[in-house]
């Protein structure tokens, strides 16, 4: 039944996938806004780098927030203050991650809070940022990923496209920080795993740098 829910929002009829969605096998585990999400990403970029593709089309889907990008613009002017004399970027990072990266994670794409977890923040220098990002892909959300692959025709494999989704969600964040910051500056990221757990399900390990360019 996933796969006709997966189907139907692909033909567009999102009116009746919104009203079915316990009926076609969509719960918690797993947001329709989640194959939402896949769905407009794979048709943009079929979930591939080449000449900034998927960083670009993820940029896209988060301005497409009308409301919420401009709150989590709001969120960095807000704090800003405290770190703008010295231009302290990495520091305003540093301190309040959790609420902004949640917020990029959360609340501008769709993966779970149940499954994200933020760990060990460094700002060595005042242009300087790391941090380590780890999702866990549900067993639904593989087969999600898995079925609009195979209805986009798209080739490559489920490991890549899990760790890209992450990583590229992150550099696709890089425009906004600039807008505050007022200097160019990306994320890159410095090493990825992927942690295979019961049931087909998926860790992503990411470290991810962010510095002034």
């Amino acid at each position: 039944m996933r796969n006709n829910i997966i189907r139907i929002l692909l033909s567009k009829k999102y009116w009746f996938a919104e009203v079915k969605i316990e009926l076609l096998g969509i719960s918690k585990a797993m947001s329709i806004n989640f194959v939402k999400f896949l769905i407009r990403i794979g048709k943009e970029s079929e979930f591939k780098p080449l000449k900034n593709s998927l960083v670009n089309s993820l940029q896209k889907d988060s301005s497409r927030k009308y409301k919420n990008y401009p709150k989590l613009l709001e969120i960095m002017k807000s704090h800003w203050p405290q770190y703008q004399a010295q231009s302290r970027i990495s520091h305003l990072l540093r301190d309040h991650y959790e609420e902004i990266f949640t917020f990029l994670l959360n609340t501008i794409f769709p993966f779970r809070k149940r499954g994200l977890s933020l760990e060990d923040p460094e700002a060595p220098t005042p242009v300087d940022f790391k941090l380590v990002y780890k999702y866990h892909y549900n067993k639904k959300e593989i087969e999600a990923i898995e079925q609009v692959m195979k209805e986009l025709n798209i080739d490559g494999n489920v490991d890549g496209v899990v760790k890209r989704l992450l990583i590229f969600s992150i550099s696709s964040f890089a425009p906004l920080v600039e807008e505050i910051f007022q200097r160019p500056f990306a994320f890159q990221f410095s090493n990825i795993d992927l942690e295979e757990l019961p049931d087909g399900e998926k860790e992503v390990i990411a470290v991810i740098s962010g510095r002034e360019q």
